[in-house]
Parts: C-alpha cells; sequence; structure tokens
C-alpha cells in the first residue's frame, strides 16, 4: 500500500450570494471582521486536532467562496498548517476555490506566494441566461479573465467546473461551454450532472413548474459528448464527473474516492479516518462561540462496520475509471471483492453495467451513465465479512 497519506479540507463558508441548486453550509452578508474571527477559530480547532500517523499530501479550501476572504487569511492558515504536520513533501497540493470576478491579480500573487499551487474556478455555464438563473454572480468575461489573470499569476495547475443538465439547457448550449472552456487551455475540468437539492430555491422551482429539466436521455447524450471531446484535446477521464491532463489528477478529492483518511476544519465541515465519520457544527456563528470558549464544535458522528466500509470503498473506488483494484481491496478487507459481494456484483456484470478481471472491476459505459442506480445497488447490497485465514 505504500506511505499512509490523508489530506485536510478547509470550509470557508463565506458568499456573495446564495446559488439555486446550492445545498453547501454557506452565508452570505457577513462582515470582514467575521472572516478574522472565522480563521482564528479554525487555527485554534486545528490545534486541537492530533495528526493521524501518516503524511499530509494535500490542503483544500472549499466553500463557499474561500477567495472571498483576504489573502493574508488564507496564508495564516497555510502557515499553522505547516506547523502542525508533517508534509509530504514540497510538492503538497494545495487547491483554493475561485468564484470568477473575486481575484485580483494582488490576491492571485498572494495565494502562489502563500503556497497555493492550485485553483478550482466555478466557471458553471457559459450562456449569460443560466448564469443569472443560478444566481451565478459573474459573467462570462470575468471567467475568462480569472483563468487568464491565474496563468499570468504563475499558477500551472488550473481546474474549471461546469454543469450540465441545466433547466432548459439544449445540447449546443453545453457544447459552446465546453469549448470555450478548453480554449483557455485547463489542466483540469470538473463537469457535473445537475443535481436537485432538498429544499434548494432550485427544488421549490421544479415543484411550482417555474423551470423543467432536460430529458435524462439528452443529459447522457451531454456528458458523453463532453467525454470524446475532452478527450481529443488531452484532458481524459479519471473519474465520473472529472477530467486531467496526465498528472493533474486532483490529489485531494482521489483521496476521498479511494476511502483514504481526511481531517476537515470549520462549520458543517465533514472528516474520515477508517471506521469513523464525524463533523461539525454547521452554524457559522455558533461554531466560532463554542471553539472560542475552549469547545469541541463537533456536532455528531458514525461508527462504520467493516461490511459499511466495504460497501463505501467499492462504490466510490467504482467512481474512478480504473475502477477498484482486487489487490488493494483485498489488502483492506482480507477478502476478495467476488466474496465480498458475490451476487449483486454478478448481477451488474450481467447486466452489462460493470466489467471485471483478475486485476480490477469497473464501470462499462454504460454503467456510467447510471452509476447513481448501481450506486444505490451496491450500497443496499448484502456483504459477507470474512477475513482470510
Amino acid at each position: 500500500m505504500g506511505e499512509r497519506r490523508y489530506g485536510l479540507y478547509v470550509h470557508i463558508p463565506f458568499c456573495q450570494a446564495r446559488c439555486t441548486y446550492c445545498d453547501f453550509n454557506t452565508v452570505t452578508g457577513m462582515s470582514e471582521e467575521d472572516h478574522r474571527r472565522y480563521v482564528g477559530a479554525l487555527i485554534q480547532e486545528l490545534r486541537q486536532e492530533h495528526p493521524p500517523g501518516a503524511v499530509l499530501t494535500s490542503l483544500y479550501f472549499g466553500g463557499g467562496t474561500p477567495s472571498l476572504i483576504d489573502p493574508r487569511l488564507i496564508a495564516t492558515i497555510i502557515e499553522a498548517v505547516r506547523g502542525w504536520a508533517p508534509l509530504v513533501d514540497d510538492a503538497w497540493e494545495v487547491t483554493l476555490e475561485v468564484n470568477p470576478g473575486t481575484a485580483t491579480e494582488e490576491a492571485l500573487t498572494a495565494w502562489r506566494d502563500a503556497g497555493v499551487n492550485r485553483l478550482s474556478i466555478g466557471a458553471q455555464a457559459r450562456q449569460p441566461s443560466h448564469l443569472a438563473a443560478l444566481h451565478r454572480v459573474h459573467d462570462v468575461d470575468q471567467i475568462d479573465a480569472t483563468f487568464l489573470l491565474a496563468r499570468t499569476a504563475g499558477f500551472n495547475n488550473l481546474s474549471l467546473d461546469a454543469i450540465y443538465g441545466l433547466p432548459d439547457q439544449t445540447l449546443a448550449e453545453w457544447q459552446e461551454t465546453v469549448n470555450g472552456l478548453i480554449a483557455l487551455g485547463p489542466d483540469h475540468l470538473s463537469l457535473y450532472a445537475l443535481t436537485v437539492e432538498r429544499g434548494t430555491p432550485l427544488q421549490r422551482q421544479l415543484q411550482r413548474g417555474v423551470i423543467k429539466l432536460p430529458h435524462p436521455d439528452l443529459v447522457a447524450d451531454m456528458a458523453d459528448w463532453a467525454e470524446l471531446r475532452l478527450a481529443a484535446e488531452g484532458l481524459l477521464a479519471y473519474e465520473i464527473s472529472n477530467y486531467a491532463k496526465p498528472g493533474k489528477e486532483s490529489r485531494h478529492n482521489r483521496l476521498y474516492w479511494e476511502l483514504e483518511p481526511y481531517l476537515a476544519l470549520g462549520a458543517g465541515a465533514h472528516a474520515y479516518v477508517p471506521g469513523r465519520r464525524w463533523w461539525n457544527v454547521r452554524g457559522v456563528r455558533r461554531y466560532v462561540t463554542i471553539v472560542e470558549q475552549g469547545g469541541d464544535p463537533m456536532a455528531g458522528e458514525e461508527i462504520l462496520s467493516l461490511s459499511e466500509e466495504m460497501r463505501q470503498f467499492l462504490w466510490l473506488g467504482l467512481r474512478e475509471r480504473a475502477g477498484v483494484s482486487r489487490e488493494r481491496f483485498r489488502e483492506r478487507f482480507g477478502v476478495d471483492v467476488q466474496a465480498a459481494v458475490g451476487e449483486p456484483l454478478a448481477d451488474l456484470v450481467a447486466r452489462g453495467l460493470v466489467e471485471e478481471n483478475p486485476e480490477w472491476v469497473r464501470l462499462t459505459a454504460r454503467g456510467r451513465d447510471l452509476a447513481n442506480w448501481v450506486g444505490q445497488r451496491l450500497v443496499d447490497a448484502p456483504i459477507t465479512v470474512r477475513t482470510s485465514e
């Protein structure tokens, strides 16, 4: 298995506006003083944590909009992390999520000097009508300007996000978005199928009949077209929603898909180590108050059984194009995948949704189109827990 590794996620919940599809833990309208107090609480929470017996390979600033806060606060967090845990080496991955229009030349230079070496820019669409419908506060020109400023500032690992399956979106519009992002020359693209989350403005609009989603067949066509188009540009699919030039895959996100440990700081942040998940209180001001008073902001935890970990390892691993390594499964759980999930796995193979050989198990092209259904089938599957002698 090699050296044990883990990542650290830092949640920055502040936003200019709330997008219609978003169910993340975000807040708007907070002051710079609120930002400073929150970062102070993050660092205090960090000092209460004990690094696991592994090296830190990645640091990820997500949100929210991390690029909204003073770059000096980002630098302060990175400095604290450097003094807290052993790092894998000088090439550890430090990602900052950025919204177009929130990154000045000065901020980009400050982030780079602080140690940020990867930016994830949330473009989402390249049609003003779709950006407005999603309540995005940027325009198309700001997508391009932010990307080009980041390149000029010296960032050589840039990712762009986009969403397909938007209300009333056509295939031609999706092609326009993807082609426009490709033209910028990204190192990585994350292309997400729109998910309607409970309690979001998007769900309420659907329930009222204000908007209509594209037919599932059209959504599948969008995904298939994008994969072929990106492959022609050297951006290869390595996960259901993610494409990268060789060597530019997201190190941090692969920890999630490979069920490796990750710690997390901030309001509503979730963490995992083998056998256990836990999460913090969601309220930003409540989180800050608890930590400032020396308390533990954890709101709850889940103890995972061996069978639950097997299911999650299998399903998350199937999201990656390489699939699940039988050897890694045996090393971790002491049993072959087939022995653990025999009948459900055989059924998925018979349906043409999963393929396997002596080295791996992975989704077929059809399986990727029906990935959510496959995932539910595996989550509900009976597991045989039996370790080898």
